[in-house]
């Protein structure tokens, strides 16, 4: 019989006194998708990182074709046929396509000039071979994420790749792209590649993957066949219990306080909105159609543009994010890593950053101040650091995302607008952040949410404005269907009067 093209035995690693993963086993084979799922934390990254060559285990072993292997560096470990996709995409989006597949392995002529004929001719029979849609003459930069994620897969099929790991691969495509990206990989499954799925969406991991292995706090905890095992089943292993699928049963009730009016000044007409106190209100609509353009806007974040609110008998305008923030208008980006999180500083600091001004006496941070509004705060949201004083980065995206949760809190906001606040997070973090949007509603809190995973939006609003060109052009109840979303988003129609 022949043995499996990847095995995993009794594998582990530790930082310092941190396990970050503990003795897992697993066996995945040619030709397979198998999908590698789990909570924030659960070890996924650290294995995929151990795979492809980042680190060393601390113990267990790698075995390929039932040989050993243990690789000192991810050059090691593309030799041996391994390469990894990252969500973090390490494109260089000044060369071609065809300089960033061959990037340190292009051919040469015999002056060891650069020989851009073969370059190209090389890339244009690879890119051929794979079905991939890409131009080997574009300039990286002028590409979608999507284009620049298949110059990343090519440049691993290049090297003769004969595992393939993709972390996190659908986090920001669109539906049409996701759909592309599954092409792709079904493409390389019928040429006998092992493709390692790293996902938190489990529709995904039902759609793609032929087996499901479950991490949980570093140790692997379930492993199936995906045909073999239900939605519900895999949530229970990945969080360690229950949990229900959401529904969004009540009706809301204004609580009588002054509803907010709003007036985006844009041309050639301004956009207006009424929102009640203590409302969650959805923003629905395709990838492009200018939701989060519109949240930016209400945030003072677009330049130039002006927006006018009107809260019972106070009046303001905010032109800037300062001026909104001053006024209890925040908002949460869809892009933690590049738009909220400073990578570098601590979970404290992070988390104070939009009350610093508060908090400072003649240009210095009160410390003890700083610690002591930010620490309840962080604690309501159940936030797992081993310190408040570690750089953000050290975090899972779930506790990252707390942190700017938390940020948002200590502004004491009125209007919380949230762009995606569940990307890329477990699903249990999923749970906890909806618990708080439920629980900042019920305080008060008006709340505008925007995503892209329309049961999403069906279970946590009270209604949904469809969005289209940054235009609100439809009004749904909270009763509405996904088809009802897509419909109103392909077809322009009138906005109902409220």
């Amino acid at each position: 019989m022949t043995a499996a093209l990847l095995e995993i035995r009794g594998l582990g690693k530790r930082f310092g006194a941190v396990t970050a993963l503990d003795a897992v086993d697993f066996v995945a084979d040619r030709g397979e998708v198998h999908a590698l799922t789990g909570a924030n934390g659960a070890g996924k990254s650290t294995l995929m990182n151990l795979l492809a060559g980042v680190y060393a285990p601390s113990a267990g072993e790698i075995r390929i074709e039932d040989r050993p292997v243990r690789f000192e560096s991810p050059a090691q470990a593309r030799t041996a046929g391994v390469a990894a996709v990252y969500q973090e995409l390490a494109v260089l989006p000044e060369l071609t396509v065809a300089e960033n597949i061959w990037l340190g392995r292009e051919p040469r002529t015999r002056w060891r000039l650069l020989d851009r004929r073969a370059l190209h001719e090389r890339t244009a029979r690879l890119l051929e071979e794979f079905h991939l849609p890409l131009d080997p003459a574009s300039v990286a930069g002028s590409l979608s994420v999507a284009a620049r994620q298949l110059v990343e897969i090519a440049r691993a099929l290049s090297s003769s790749a004969r595992i393939l790991t993709l972390d996190e691969p659908t986090a920001v495509l669109s539906a049409g792209e996701r759909l592309r990206l599954f092409d792709t990989v079904a493409e390389l499954k019928r040429r006998g590649l092992l493709v390692l799925f790293v996902s938190h969406r489990l529709d995904e991991v039902f759609e793609i993957a032929d087996h499901v292995t479950v991490l949980r706090n570093g140790r692997r905890v379930f492993d199936a066949a995906t045909a073999d095992v239900t939605r519900a089943e895999l949530v229970r292993h990945m969080v360690g219990h229950d949990v229900d699928d959401r529904t969004r049963a009540d009706r809301f009730e204004p609580c009588g306080s002054p509803s907010m009016s709003i007036t985006v000044r844009t041309r050639p007409a301004p956009l207006g909105l009424q929102l009640e106190r203590g409302e969650i209100v959805g923003l629905g609509g395709l990838v492009g159609a200018g939701r989060t353009r519109l949240a930016r806007r209400l945030a003072g974040l677009e330049e130039g543009v002006a927006v006018d609110y009107r809260i019972g008998e106070r009046r303001f305008t905010v032109r800037s994010a300062v001026q909104a923030i001053a006024q209890g208008i925040v908002y949460l980006t869809e892009d933690r890593k590049r738009d909220g999180l400073f990578a570098g500083l601590s979970v404290l600091r992070n988390t104070s950053a939009a009350t610093l001004a508060s908090l400072s006496r003649l240009g210095f941070v009160d410390s003890r101040e700083e610690r002591r509004r930010v620490g309840p705060v962080l604690e309501r949201l159940k936030l797992v650091a081993a310190s408040l004083r570690i750089p953000v980065r050290f975090l899972s995206g779930g506790n990252q995302q707390k942190v700017l949760f938390g940020r948002a809190l200590l502004a004491r906001p009125l209007l919380l607008i949230c762009d995606e606040p569940t990307r890329g997070i477990d699903v249990g973090a999923r749970e906890e952040i909806y618990a708080l949007i439920d629980t900042l509603s019920r305080e008060g809190v008006t709340i505008v949410l925007i995503s892209s995973d329309l049961k999403e939006l069906l279970a946590l609003c009270h209604r949904i404005l469809v969005v289209r060109d940054a235009a609100i052009v439809a009004e749904l109840p909270a009763s509405a269907s996904e088809l009802d979303i897509v419909d109103a988003a392909v077809v322009r129609a009138p906005r109902p009067a409220r």
